[in-house]
């Protein structure tokens, strides 16, 4: 009996240790979209502005797996692989059919 309230116990710490990883990852992608993608998508900068609501979920998948944004700039010297992909993270999970969008990008 103690043996399994051990097993369950660990079980529940390590579930709540998954979940704060994957907070944590999600705010990454808030803190990059701004910093890395911010230098380039301003007002008055050579790329458009945009916000995560510009598309649906399933298109920033889509444009991700193509890797449509190094068809136009090679970011690999900006941002790296694990850094784009909580960029893409962040965006899917704010895109305008999720259910926590957002419509602020960057200015």
């Amino acid at each position: 009996m103690k043996k399994s309230i051990g097993i369950i116990l660990m079980m529940f710490l390590f579930g709540g240790l998954i979940v704060s990883l994957e907070g944590a990852v999600a705010g990454d992608g808030e803190a990059l979209f701004k910093s890395k993608c911010g230098s380039c998508h301003t007002s008055g900068a050579e790329a458009p502005v945009f916000s995560p609501v510009k598309f649906a979920s399933s298109q920033w998948e889509r444009f991700f797996k193509r890797d449509k944004h190094n068809r136009w700039r090679d970011t690999s010297g900006t941002i790296s692989p694990d850094e784009m992909e909580a960029v893409k993270q962040y965006l899917m999970a704010h895109a305008a059919d999720s259910d926590l969008p957002i419509a602020a990008g960057l200015k």
